[in-house]
């Protein structure tokens, strides 16, 4: 199941990072994250009820996205969220627990480094696919010089990532970007305005395939 993950990931280039919602905000959310051509949603471990979202839209999903847990800090979260149906785990940090964890399970890990020692442990536990993190510090520069001597590693760019600078760090040699806060809008959740998320999404799978 990994490997078809990781495909799909190659294939859409793009997760959407989802944090702070509520269990009743998630179905309008995933729609409006469907419609607008987003393929790939991780739901943060550290917001309230994850392991029921995760759980939810898998069922209602099932086919049609890949559902993964993020902020999965170690093997017992990751445990939780593989109950759950998490098809892929990301995380900040690089706990060989939890690559050990998915690896067995054969759900996809992503473990989230920023150093060149830190990718490489990444890698020696057991990882092909490392989250960049936090990448709006360094920008895709950063990400393209780590390419360098580090080019067997996918390297998925996440943090201060928006349509309007996606594409940057895919063409610097991202394999994927994560993308949060702009993306899934918690005032526009809240306002109900799943369209504007539709809208964004749209725009956001525009500039990575353009």
């Amino acid at each position: 199941m990994s490997s078809e993950v990781l495909q799909q990931l190659k294939k859409s280039k793009v997760i959407a990072i989802i944090r702070g919602i509520e269990p009743s905000q998630a179905q309008p959310l995933f729609e409006a994250l469907e419609r607008g051509g987003i393929a790939l949603a991780e739901v943060t471990l550290n917001t309230p009820n994850a392991l029921q979202i995760i759980q939810m839209m898998r069922k209602k999903y099932e086919g049609r996205m890949v559902i993964g847990a993020g902020t999965v800090l170690n093997a017992a979260y990751g445990d939780e969220a593989i109950q759950a149906g998490a098809q892929f785990l990301i995380s900040p940090n690089v706990d060989q627990g939890m690559i050990e964890k998915a690896l067995a399970s054969e759900v996809l890990p992503i473990p989230g480094a920023l150093t060149p020692t830190e990718i490489v442990q990444a890698m020696n536990c057991g990882a092909s696919t490392v989250k960049l993190f936090p990448c709006s510090s360094l920008g895709p520069s950063y990400l393209k010089e780590i390419k360098g001597p580090l080019n067997d590693v996918n390297l998925l760019a996440v943090g201060g990532i928006t349509k309007d600078n996606a594409a940057a760090y895919l063409e610097a040699g991202a394999f994927s970007v994560g993308v949060g806060g702009s993306l899934v809008s918690l005032s526009e959740i809240q306002k109900g305005n799943y369209k504007a998320i539709t809208t964004y999404a749209e725009q956001l799978m525009a500039a990575v395939n353009q």
